[in-house]
């Protein structure tokens, strides 16, 4: 007879942390960044030098620094932790009448992000410019057609960028944290995406009818991910991070109140700075 584990009850420290310290995560509270991991050629960056290119950077309409990676950040509406799966093979000769299973490949499967799009469309243009690079978007170091050239005949044709060029090595980050993230010994864990780049711009739908925030959701191929996770410990944030914590919270209550002109819970109206027009902090009601 086997030996079989007791059943288990919610008892002591275990019912505490379960049910009285909201020991359940939740799905709202996560922060996707996108740095720098592209590859490098000696001293530069070709895909950030494809940015800041004097014939294409007024087209795209954003300057690559850490205000823009913040509204990355900040726009990610919704992502997908990633998965994996183990491809298997079947052995049928090992032992007789015993079908068995081996894993043999590890496969990750595509990621998707739905960003918020901006009055200015830079979050839209950064991934047409990502897609556009890939594509052979380096045309003027190349000396091929430029995808924006005027006079394009039927010749036209694109050579794709070397992968090493294009793929973000290690720099796309999804934290998956709490809301009690600042308390100490508070828990959170990161997927880093290695090797990751956009495979798909998906199609984003306008129509007459109500108003709605605009997405655009980016389909993103990865070659493998590592998984971190880590405890917090007894420092509090900044003034500075406050600062910045409350004004990523009204920019979110904004969305909301957009998406649902009923909505009036926490942060359903903001402090607006008269001179920028910019929410600044949170009412509560």
């Amino acid at each position: 007879m086997p030996n079989i584990p007791n059943i288990q009850t919610i008892v002591g420290d275990l019912h505490q942390d379960t049910a009285t310290s909201g020991g359940f995560a939740r799905s709202n509270q996560f922060q996707v960044f996108i740095g720098n991991g592209w590859g490098t050629d000696g001293s530069t960056t070709p895909f950030l030098e494809h940015l800041s290119n004097p014939s294409l950077s007024p087209l795209y309409g954003f300057d690559w620094n850490q205000t823009f990676q913040r509204k990355l950040a900040i726009n990610c509406f919704s992502a997908t932790l990633p998965s994996s799966t183990n491809a298997t093979g079947e052995m049928k000769d090992q032992f007789q009448g015993v079908v068995q299973e081996y894993a043999h490949t590890r496969i990750n499967t595509d990621i998707d992000f739905s960003f918020y799009v901006d009055r200015d469309y830079t979050i839209l243009m950064f991934f047409e410019a990502w897609m556009n690079y890939i594509a052979g978007g380096n045309s003027n170091e190349l000396g091929e057609p430029s995808a924006y050239d005027q006079n394009i005949d039927g010749n036209y044709y694109r050579r794709f960028t070397y992968p090493k060029f294009y793929k973000n090595s290690g720099g796309i980050y999804i934290t998956k944290f709490e809301k009690n993230y600042n308390v100490p010994k508070a828990t959170d864990i990161t997927y880093q995406l290695v090797n990751a780049f956009p495979k798909a711009v998906n199609a984003v739908p306008v129509q007459y009818g109500n108003s709605e925030v605009m997405r655009v959701t980016i389909t993103m191929y990865y070659d493998r991910y590592r998984l971190m996770r880590k405890n917090k410990s007894g420092q509090t944030l900044t003034a500075q991070q406050q600062a910045e914590l409350q004004f990523a919270l009204a920019q979110d209550a904004i969305v909301r109140a957009q998406n649902n002109p009923n909505y009036s819970g926490p942060g359903g109206s903001v402090y607006v700075d008269s001179d920028t027009g910019r929410a600044t902090g949170l009412r509560t009601p």
